[in-house]
């Protein structure tokens, strides 16, 4: 069996998606079909070898305590192409991608579903969005504030170790030279000494 990797999307919402399959893998999403409506699903496949790939509708149907996937639509060998499906019955209809090699392929499709208008938003959308943005926004003036935070510490730290490197440059340059004079005048001190001591032999 399909290894699925199943995602629930409000494909309402969606203009064009892309997705990308690993090489021998299947991804597949799943959308809620209403009886009467014309699903169609438009693709174009991008990558190595972009004819060798498996696209298809298919249904889960269960008799008997046993579950299998019936095919509604499904193309193969095809770059692109466009799958088209009339719903029967209210269900859950799955699309699936698939890459017949070991190839990774992008695709990407659209979802046209007859009644729904999915190019345009309502207001609790709007408004969600609204909300969203607004938290984004919240996030980035703090983002912001944090950083020149940061820069003023840095500044502030750097300005600190440069007096403190100058203050320890004068403190040694005080100390060479007070080491200096101290060792001068005990040069001086001795050479008087001695220049005022005769050892010679007293007459």
């Amino acid at each position: 069996m399909k290894n699925l990797f199943i995602i629930g999307c409000l494909f309402q919402l969606i203009n064009c998606v892309s997705i990308g399959v690993e090489g021998g893998s299947v991804k597949c999403f799943f959308l809620d079909g209403y009886d009467g409506q014309i699903v169609k699903v438009p693709y174009v496949v991008t990558g190595i070898n972009e004819e060798n790939v498996f696209v298809e509708l298919f249904e889960t149907i269960t008799e008997n305590d046993i579950q299998y996937n019936k095919t509604l639509e499904s193309q193969e060998g095809k770059r692109e192409g466009q799958l088209k499906h009339l719903v029967k019955g209210n269900k859950e209809i799955y699309l699936c991608f698939q890459s017949n090699d070991s190839y990774y392929k992008i695709f990407s499709f659209d979802i046209d579903i007859s009644g729904v208008d999915k190019n345009f938003a309502d207001k609790n959308q709007m408004d969600e969005t609204e909300g969203s943005l607004k938290q984004v926004l919240s996030k980035m003036h703090k983002v912001y504030r944090n950083q020149h935070f940061q820069i003023d510490r840095e500044n502030y730290h750097e300005k600190l170790m440069e007096s403190t490197e100058n203050q320890v440059k004068w403190c040694a340059l005080c100390k060479i030279v007070v080491l200096m004079s101290v060792c001068l005048i005990q040069i001086y001190m001795l050479t008087n000494f001695f220049k005022d001591k005769s050892f010679g032999p007293s007459v």
